[in-house]
C-alpha cells in the first residue's frame, strides 16, 4: 500500500484516477483550489485549509497526523501536478523495491543537467539536485530565487559575515541536531520537484522526535515567504537521509608544516601551491576549517600573522585597536579571497596594509587575490616582497573603504 499525499493549490487532480489500485490518496487543499472542480472519481480524503498556502506547508499539515499503514511501506509527497516534474510519476510507482528509504523522485524535464544523471542509490531515473548547504545554490547553475533568498535571509536576521546561514535557519525551527550536522558538512540533496518518497520507519521516527516542534516550524515557515523555500531544501534530510562531506585536498607534497616558530617557515614553499590554489577558485571553494592536518597555504600565513603578534611588546590601548583593525580586515581580506569575492579581497588587504606595510597575511592574501584576478605583475611584486623582505613595493594606492560592505559569495 502506497500512501499518496498531494499537495493541492488550485490544479485540477484528474490523474489520480490513474493511480495503480494499492494506493490511498490524501489531498491537502488551500483556498487557492477554491472554485476548481476536483473531477476525481475514486475515493479520496480530503483535507481543507484556510488560507494560501505553501506545498512545505501543506505537507506539515499531514504530519501533524500519526503514520498510516505498515511499517514498510511508503508515503509519498507530490504537488498538485507531479507528472509536470516526472513524467514517468506513474511508472515509478510499480518499482517501490527500488526505491531508498528516503527517494527523491523528480525527474529533468529541461535536458541535461550537472545532476540529472540516474540516483546512484536506486539507479533510478530521478534527478536529485546537490546545492551549498551555506548559501543553498545549486552545483553547476544558477538559481536566482534562491540566491534572493539567502541574501534577504542575511539581511533580516542581520547574519555576521561567520555564521551559517543554513544551520541558523535550522536552530530556529527547533532542529539543533540536524543544524548540527549542516555546520560540519559540505552540501545537501534536494528535490527541486517537491516529489519524495518516504518509508515510514523514517516517517514515524520523525514525529517521535519533532512532533513538539512542529507548531515552531510552522510559525517560522508563515514569518517570510523565503523561509518555506528554504525550508524545502532540507525536506529529505529531514528523514534521514545523509548530508554529504566533501574530502579535504591534500596540498602537494612539497609544502611541509610550520615548525615551532612558524616565522622559520619558508614562504617559497608556500608559493608551489599557488596555481592548486587558483584552479579551486572555479567554483570557488567552500570555507571550512579543520579538515585536514597540513595547514592550507592561507593558514600559514596567518600562523607567521600570529608569532608576530606574540614577539611584540605589551601595547598600547591606542595599538590594541589598531592591532584589531588590522587583524580584522586581514580576516575579512582571507574569508573573501576563500568566498571568491576577489574585488574585495584585494580591498581589505590594501586597507590592512596601509596599517601596517609589512603585514605577512595581508600581504600573503593581496598577493594571492591579485593573481586569482590575472594580474600577476603586481601579484608578483608582492610575493618579491614576501620573499626578500628587503625589497620595497610600489606603494598601495588609497582606496575608497568599502571593507564594512561585507563579502559576497560568488
Amino acid at each position: 500500500m502506497l500512501n499518496i499525499v498531494v499537495a493541492r493549490q488550485g490544479e485540477t487532480l484528474r490523474w489520480i484516477d490513474t493511480l495503480p489500485e494499492h494506493c490511498s490518496v490524501t489531498v491537502c487543499s488551500d483556498d487557492a483550489s477554491q472554485g476548481v472542480p476536483l473531477d476525481v472519481t475514486r475515493h479520496i480524503e480530503l483535507l481543507r485549509l484556510p488560507g494560501q498556502h505553501s506545498v512545505g506547508e501543506l505537507y506539515l499539515t499531514y504530519l501533524k497526523r500519526p503514520v498510516r499503514g505498515a511499517a514498510q511501506a511508503f508515503t509519498v509527497f507530490c504537488p498538485g501536478d507531479p507528472l509536470a516534474v516526472c513524467p514517468d510519476f506513474l511508472a515509478l510507482l510499480e518499482v517501490v523495491p527500488l526505491w531508498a528509504d528516503v527517494q527523491p523522485l523528480s525527474q529533468s524535464t529541461a535536458g541535461p543537467t550537472p545532476d540529472s544523471t540516474e540516483d546512484w542509490r536506486t539507479a533510478l531515473p530521478v534527478a536529485p539536485l546537490h546545492f551549498d548547504l551555506r548559501t543553498w545554490a545549486p552545483l553547476g547553475g544558477v538559481d536566482k530565487t534562491m540566491y534572493r533568498a539567502w541574501q534577504r535571509y542575511g539581511q533580516i536576521q542581520q547574519l555576521h559575515d561567520h555564521t551559517h546561514p543554513g544551520a541558523h535557519f535550522l536552530d530556529a525551527c527547533g532542529l539543533p541536531a540536524l543544524a548540527q550536522a549542516v555546520r560540519t558538512h559540505d552540501l545537501g540533496v534536494c528535490d527541486r520537484g517537491l516529489l519524495f518518497a518516504v518509508r515510514h520507519t523514517r516517517l514515524a521516527a520523525w514525529q517521535a522526535i519533532h512532533a513538539t516542534a512542529l507548531p515552531r516550524i510552522c510559525d517560522w515557515i508563515r514569518q517570510d515567504a523565503t523561509h518555506g523555500r528554504i525550508w524545502d531544501q532540507f525536506w529529505l534530510h529531514q528523514f534521514g537521509l545523509p548530508l554529504v562531506r566533501l574530502a579535504a585536498v591534500n596540498p602537494p607534497a612539497e609544502v611541509e608544516a610550520p615548525t615551532a616558530d612558524p616565522e622559520e617557515f619558508s614562504l617559497s614553499r608556500a608559493l608551489a601551491t599557488i596555481d592548486d590554489t587558483l584552479a579551486r577558485l572555479a567554483p570557488p571553494p567552500l570555507a571550512h576549517s579543520g579538515r585536514g592536518e597540513q595547514p592550507s597555504a592561507l593558514q600559514v600565513a596567518r600562523a607567521l600573522a600570529a608569532a608576530q603578534a606574540r614577539r611584540a611588546a605589551a601595547p598600547t590601548m591606542e595599538q590594541q585597536q589598531a592591532q584589531t583593525a588590522l587583524a580584522e580586515l586581514a580576516d575579512r581580506a582571507a574569508q573573501a579571497f576563500r568566498m571568491g569575492d576577489l574585488q574585495y579581497a584585494v580591498a581589505c588587504a590594501r586597507r590592512a596594509l596601509q596599517l601596517s606595510p609589512e603585514h605577512k597575511a595581508s600581504q600573503f592574501t593581496l598577493a594571492m587575490a591579485l593573481a586569482a584576478q590575472g594580474d600577476r605583475a603586481a601579484a608578483l611584486e608582492q610575493f618579491e616582497h614576501l620573499l626578500q623582505p628587503g625589497t620595497t613595493p610600489e606603494p598601495h594606492p588609497r582606496v575608497r573603504d568599502h571593507t564594512e560592505q561585507g563579502a559576497r559569495a560568488q
